[in-house]
């Protein structure tokens, strides 16, 4: 079940079709920059808490720690698992990677002439904000992208992607931003709900992966 999550969530980096040629916006290749940099770095320690429910409602609760690098790919070790992780559990080890790269590939599908509706003075989190909105539909699929960057910098301060996909599949991720030492935004937190309903036999579920550190790429 977690595996089917964490491949899931890697619907949120289809790319985004432009419908139309729109010139890109000044403050959008801003915010297009900041989220470049996310690919510099990698989760260096993190954790990633699942509440699945299907029949019944199994939550975990994993901590990670990057270990080394082969070549450019890094490699995971688990510090710390709730319930304990048993031998030979293959399939909470293998969401190391999918976790980092999630991270690191979750805004790919945005470009510079992705069409974008731009908002100015919105309100979050007790500050005001420009909003940029994006949309892509299609048979099969249903994407909206919010951002809230600053009206200035175009530093992002949340971005949610709202997503249906083949009409069973929903999925709601919102990334909350951070600065770091090196005046870096990254998503510091990434948290939603995947929905799978499919001939009556549904699957929820919760998930929060938080970073408490970075590492640099080699």
């Amino acid at each position: 079940m977690r595996r089917k999550f964490l491949l899931l969530l890697s619907l949120a980096a289809l790319p985004l079709l432009p419908l139309e040629a729109q010139a890109a916006d000044p403050l959008w290749l801003k915010t297009l920059a900041h989220l470049e940099a996310q690919k510099q770095v990698v989760p260096d320690e993190s954790s990633t808490r699942i509440e699945a429910t299907s029949n019944y409602t199994d939550t975990t609760l994993t901590r990670r720690k990057l270990d080394h690098w082969e070549g450019s790919k890094p490699i995971y070790r688990i510090t710390a698992a709730e319930p304990p992780l048993a031998p030979g559990d293959a399939e909470r080890e293998n969401q190391n990677q999918q976790i980092s790269e999630t991270l690191g590939r979750g805004q790919d599908w945005l470009s510079p002439d992705t069409p974008v509706r731009r908002s100015e003075g919105v309100a979050l989190d007790g500050q005001s904000w420009t909003l940029f909105e994006a949309e892509d539909k299609s048979f099969t699929r249903k994407v909206l992208l919010r951002a809230w960057v600053d009206p200035e910098t175009g530093r992002p301060h949340r971005i949610d992607i709202q997503g249906r996909f083949v009409m069973v599949i929903q999925l709601d991720v919102s990334s909350r931003y951070q600065t770091d030492a090196r005046g870096r935004s990254l998503a510091q937190n990434v948290a939603g709900t995947l929905k799978v309903d499919t001939l009556g036999k549904g699957m929820n579920l919760r998930f929060d992966i938080a970073v408490d550190s970075w590492a640099e790429r080699p």
